[in-house]
């Protein structure tokens, strides 16, 4: 038997595959180990294939449960019809004789797949052969058999005949090149994550259910990446995978572990609840694991997607029976409120209406269509659960649907509480779905002037606060907010109304009390599910974003630029209530943000790039932000081109937090142009939308670019407008670069070294490269000061993650640089003096003093010069 599986095929194994080859060519060969689907005859493939034909003659077979029952019925190929005739010791003989005549001059290599399924009398064969030293072994085994395994056959590794190599699932990165092969193209890094949880890392199980997603529609390309479209599905082709592990449950054992698979992790006392004395058995067999959690014994189900494949096999009533007895546990612990809510809808009984809304809305981001199920069937009960039920809607893609469930609401509202509630999420939806924050303000302000009661007003005002800051309208948002909050102590517009108020301290530079604002909302018990959820994202933007609470964070006080993102929705709707860490939209463009803030641009696009695509549907709360920030990224790292598709394939809309956020990315891709004044006037444009908002934090950043774009530093106006900005702002990371970027004017070489050091503490090494060397050049004559600066440079260049700035070198005048990027751009002097309004003359003698600084012979040298 031959596999023609070749090494080009096989991915994420290069180090086994190295240990392997190295054991067949020095040793008496390998066997390599490990569980189900992990890639034992991959490897095995990849291994033989590399072989040298001239000096090894590869021998394959393959052992099975059906060929123990066979006299030497592995080795049927080698030892022919004759086999039942032999005894051991001659068919040692024979089968010894058979690999010489095969092999002739070269060294026979037996490969056996499954070797753990040899019988005793072909394990002694196989053990014989590689004891004399005749034949190289090259088998693979299961780490966790189904029967024993003949002391031969351990004896391969136990005694030394072979080198035992035990392979393991594949971690995060082997998942990665795993999928990026199985779809020949980038994917997301949400779905890597998603699916490597799914499957453990088993290649078998992630190829089964890539292909099966694949011509479902559930992982599909968009933009030029994959992604993975709603909760997780079955592939049919795994069935067989599982199958003879489920064959022989005793009835009790089926039920124990329906109850598992309807509730992981789950209580010991819940699942003998439904099913006494069934656990140890199924512990013994593999397919169930227990561990201590809580002060309780947790039981899991022991194989990745075990859970799908259990599900698959579940009939109906056994599904509602198990489902009822577990609810009818009640001396057991609480589980998630999630799974309790499926319970209720499995067993088909009477629900807590109330418990069903919590869950649905837990569940709307990631699984929209369980959160559709859960609002359709508490609607049955209660009117408040059709405001979930629209949001679900929107976020599984019907935003039509969902419109008319709430008109719906509105109309059909028992009580004037009701009729309120569903106007408000009405002009929500008209905000965050239909993108008209102006016409929602408009609506909400008519809605505040026909309500009576105090409180209600109170609840309108807060989301009115909510839906102007969605429309650029930051100090009308903070007022509203802060009107909210001074007439209300308590009720449903606090909640709202801080939060508006949280990113409104976020934007102006109030750092400190953003973070400490939005924490206070999230953790209020009184606060709604989703507004806690924003509350978080909130809360990690402003800490991103400005680079900490204060002045004393930093990456090594855990406070700076490179929180853990996983845990931001740690304690509320996100991660407590089911949702995968990382699930929710927001958190791509949050990681985007911090790896652009450490200047990691590379990873930082590939983040943003997914944040983009994950905002094009649902309620695209980050959309514009996320946009805007892809397209400066790409600009930022010399990519203008890519930055100008990017921006006209998702183009900002009327939805968007950030003041002036489109104008900065347009400058950006001016900038990485060299297009200097266009840029300039760009970004101070976008810098007075900000300050007339009161955004301070925001005009400091748009200036700090512009600032940077002075090769001789920044004019006087400029430095006076900074200087300004970066009074109002506590912002660690924001202030360092407004302060490094005034420093530039002052020249100082000391000043210029110490914000360098700075920079760099904060991760922001791009630009702490290009201050240290500006101080390697003003501190020449300064001793040791001058050799500081030269080691910072050195270290910083070699540093992976320093990327040059897009506008290089310094040597240039702001006229120069324009000129020389329109020329490496591949524009001809007679089109630049017409772009620039100069004359050929002067475009001519411009250039002519560039390639005198930059030391290069024509206009082809230039893009490589100024990259340099």
């Amino acid at each position: 038997m031959r596999h023609d599986m070749g090494p080009e095929r096989f991915v994420a194994r290069d180090a086994e595959q190295r240990q392997a080859l190295g054991a067949v060519l020095t040793k008496g060969g390998t066997a390599i180990v490990g569980p189900v689907g992990v890639g034992k005859t991959a490897l095995l493939c990849a291994v033989a294939s590399r072989l040298d034909a001239a000096r090894f003659d590869v021998v394959w077979t393959v052992a099975t449960r059906a060929s123990r029952q066979v006299p030497f019925g592995a080795f049927h190929g080698l030892l022919g019809g004759a086999r039942e005739r032999l005894d051991e010791g001659l068919a040692y003989g024979a089968l010894r004789t058979e690999l010489a005549r095969r092999s002739g001059p070269r060294t026979p290599v037996l490969v056996v797949d499954d070797v753990h399924h040899l019988d005793d009398r072909c394990a002694a064969l196989a053990l014989g052969l590689a004891a004399e030293g005749r034949a190289r072994l090259l088998v693979a085994a299961r780490s966790e058999p189904a029967a024993a395994v003949s002391d031969a056959v351990v004896a391969l590794w136990k005694d030394g005949y072979v080198q035992r190599l035990d392979v393991a699932p594949l971690g995060l990165a082997g998942t990665a090149r795993l999928l990026h092969v199985l779809v020949d193209g980038e994917v997301a890094r949400g779905t890597v994550d998603l699916l490597h949880r799914w499957t453990g890392g088993n290649p078998l199980l992630l190829t089964q259910l890539v292909r099966h997603a694949r011509a479902s529609g559930r992982l599909a390309a968009e933009r030029g990446l994959w992604w993975w479209r709603g909760p997780r599905t079955v592939p049919p082709g795994l069935a067989e995978v599982f199958e003879h592990e489920l064959d022989g449950l005793t009835s009790a054992e089926q039920d124990a572990l329906a109850a598992i698979a309807l509730g992981e992790p789950l209580a010991l006392a819940a699942v003998e609840a439904v099913a006494c004395d069934a656990v140890e058995a199924l512990e013994e067999r593999g397919l169930v694991r227990t561990a201590d959690g809580g002060g309780q014994i947790l039981v899991r189900l022991g194989r990745p997607l075990l859970a799908a494949a259990v599900h698959r096999r579940l009939p109906r009533l056994r599904r509602r029976r198990v489902a009822a007895a577990l609810l009818a546990a009640d001396d057991c612990p609480a589980p998630d409120p999630v799974v309790r809510a499926r319970w209720q809808l499995e067993a088909d009984g009477p629900v807590d209406a109330a418990l069903l809304i919590h869950a649905a809305e837990a569940t709307r981001g990631h699984d929209p269509e369980l959160s559709c199920r859960f609002a359709r069937r508490a609607l049955r009960e209660s009117s408040a659960a059709a405001v979930v039920l629209a949001r679900a809607l929107v976020e599984s893609g019907d935003g039509a649907q969902a419109r008319h469930v709430l008109e719906r609401a509105r109309v059909d509202a028992p009580t004037e509480a009701a009729r309120l509630r569903a106007e408000v999420a009405l002009a929500g939806h008209v905000c965050w779905v239909e993108r008209d924050p102006a016409g929602a303000a408009a609506d909400l302000t008519a809605l505040g002037a026909r309500t009576t009661s105090p409180a209600a007003r109170s609840a309108v005002d807060g989301v009115r606060a909510l839906v102007l800051l969605g429309g650029g309208r930051t100090s009308a948002a903070v007022e509203v907010a802060e009107q909210v909050l001074r007439t209300t102590v308590r009720g449903p517009g606090v909640a709202p109304a801080r939060l508006a108020l949280s990113v409104g301290h976020a934007l102006s530079g109030r750092t400190r009390d953003a973070v400490a604002l939005a924490e206070q909302t999230a953790a209020d018990g009184n606060t709604p599910c989703e507004v806690g959820e924003l509350a978080r994202i909130a809360g990690c933007f402003a800490r991103v974003w400005g680079g900490g609470a204060g002045p004393e964070s930093g990456p090594a006080s855990g406070g700076g630029t490179d929180p853990d993102l996983d845990q931001v929705w740690g304690g509320g709707a996100g991660a407590a209530l089911g949702a995968p860490p990382g699930s929710h939209p927001a958190s791509a463009f949050l990681d985007g943000l911090r790896l652009w803030a450490l200047g990691d641009h590379q990873e930082a696009v590939v983040r943003l790039r997914e944040a983009v695509l994950r905002h094009s549907g649902g309620t695209r709360l980050l959309r514009t932000e996320a946009s805007c920030r892809l397209v400066g990224c790409l600009a930022e790292a010399g990519r203008p081109d890519d930055a100008e598709r990017a921006l006209a394939a998702g183009p900002p809309d009327a939805v968007g937090f950030v003041p002036g956020h489109e104008r900065w990315a347009r400058a950006a891709v001016a900038a990485a142009r060299g297009e200097v004044t266009a840029a300039t006037a760009g970004l101070t444009a976008a810098a007075d939308i900000a300050r007339r908002e009161g955004c301070w934090a925001v005009a400091a950043e748009y200036l700090t670019c512009a600032a940077w774009l002075a090769p001789a530093g920044p004019p006087a106006g400029l430095v006076d407008q900074l200087a300004r900005a970066a009074g109002h702002i506590d912002a660690p990371r924001l202030l360092a670069g407004a302060q490094a970027a005034l420093a530039l004017a002052r020249g100082s070489g000391t000043e210029l070294l110490e914000h360098a050091v700075r920079l760099d503490g904060l991760g922001m090494r791009a630009p702490a490269w290009r201050l240290a060397e500006k101080a390697v050049a003003a501190l020449r004559a300064h001793g040791h000061r001058h050799g500081d600066a030269v080691i910072l440079v050195n270290r910083l260049r070699d540093h992976q993650g320093a990327v040059a700035p897009a506008l290089r070198p310094d040597a240039l005048t702001a006229r120069e640089l324009e000129i020389a990027s329109l020329a490496a751009a591949g524009l001809a002097d007679r089109a630049i003096s017409s772009r620039l309004d100069v004359s050929v003359r002067t475009v001519e003698s411009h250039l002519a003093r560039v390639y005198r600084k930059l030391g290069v012979r024509s206009r082809r040298d230039l893009p490589s010069a100024l990259r340099a």
